[in-house]
């Protein structure tokens, strides 16, 4: 990783996978590849593109700080065996985050975001509960909206695939899985369970003048990770 979260190269390799992350003037350069898949794609960075940085306290020692960048126009292709498909900034669109700091052993989280041209929104929860920090946020024409209150989550653990509705003052959404990611690791000492749920939201959100923006038909993910680290 580099020195300096947002700029350089950030790559890993593990498990047969090897992303490379560019972070460059013009944009991001994502290169990916795993048996049977490759990933080549270009998230240009339009000019006044604003994201979302939100550093989490938990106590003098503990911190956390996260950039959520959502909407960002995305071109490529990608190599599934012998298919090859094009995808362009017409349709698609790139969700990158960044974070970096010092967490407590066992932490859970909610996290949800979805996009479409021009919107987009950024809802999460519990591992921030108590801070005084939220990472929160609608945008709207380019523009970043702040929501500061924190949600209330509702969803059944025991069927993912169920509608989940997240709610605040300014918040109002539900959220329709079609498929459901899980990933799970049990080292006794460290451990990850997270569900992770891709489908399409509703409802509606306010903006910072009182108006109330649509998030129907936005595309993205909502989720719940348990960790032990």
């Amino acid at each position: 990783m580099p020195d300096r979260s947002g700029t350089g190269t950030a790559s890993a390799r593990g498990g047969g996978v090897t992303p490379e992350f560019v972070q460059h003037a013009e944009g991001t350069t994502i290169s990916a590849a795993a048996p049977g898949v490759r990933l080549e794609a270009e998230a240009p960075l339009e000019p006044g593109h604003e994201s979302l940085g939100v550093v989490v306290p938990w106590s003098e020692r503990r911190f956390q700080h996260t950039l959520k960048d959502l909407g960002r126009p995305v071109h490529g292709r990608l190599t599934l065996g012998s298919r090859e498909v094009a995808f362009d900034a017409s349709g698609s669109f790139a969700v990158l985050g960044h974070g970096r700091g010092k967490w407590p052993y066992s932490m859970t989280w909610n996290r949800a975001a979805g996009c479409a041209p021009g919107r987009a929104i950024q809802l999460g929860g519990r591992w921030t509960d108590g801070t005084g920090a939220t990472e929160n946020a609608l945008f709207a024409d380019g523009r970043l909206h702040k929501i500061g209150d924190e949600l209330v989550w509702e969803y059944d653990r025991t069927d993912w695939l169920r509608p989940w509705r997240i709610g605040g003052p300014r918040v109002e959404a539900e959220f329709r899985p079609f498929h459901v990611r899980t990933a799970r690791t049990s080292l006794w000492v460290v451990s990850d369970d997270t569900h992770q749920c891709f489908g399409s939201f509703t409802g509606r959100a306010r903006a910072d003048d009182g108006s109330w923006v649509d998030p129907d038909g936005l595309t993205g993910w909502a989720e719940e990770a348990r960790n032990r680290w």
